[in-house]
């Protein structure tokens, strides 16, 4: 969890290394990860609306149709909106989901205590279980 907080000294073995070197085990992990998981359906559709604003704006350097504002600012909201920033509101952090998570469960997790494979793998059974209730 620290790692997802931008401190990449948790990747270090016995506590040496470089912060160069942390990126790259980080990478590393995180890609094992991954591919393992997979990407989560929320951040591929996030990872749509940011490709169609990216295209959006080189569309407007090059035409200078301002119409393409029009459009960026559209894409801008839908973003705001899939991140949470709108209102302030926090979208759906680590520790927030691990207090839904244990409630699920019955009883405390701490986040100290838990590898993220576990993390993850309990969110999933999570979902797969509200999706048959529904």
């Amino acid at each position: 969890m620290r790692c997802t907080n931008g401190d990449l000294t948790a990747c270090r073995v016995n506590g040496t290394g470089t912060s160069v070197m942390d990126e790259v085990m980080w990478e590393v992990i995180y890609d094992s990860y991954i591919k393992e998981l997979g990407l989560d359906v929320m951040y591929v559709r996030l990872l749509g609306v940011m490709k169609e604003k990216a295209q959006i704006e080189c569309d407007y350097v090059l035409t200078s149709d301002r119409f393409k504002l029009t459009l960026l600012e559209i894409e801008e909201a839908k973003l705001k909106e899939m991140i949470g920033s709108s209102d302030g509101k926090d979208s759906g952090s680590i520790d927030k989901s691990l207090v839904y998570i244990s409630k699920w469960v019955g009883s405390w997790l701490n986040a100290k205590e838990m590898t993220t494979k576990e993390y993850f793998v309990l969110l999933r059974e999570m979902e797969k279980m509200n999706k048959t209730k529904t």
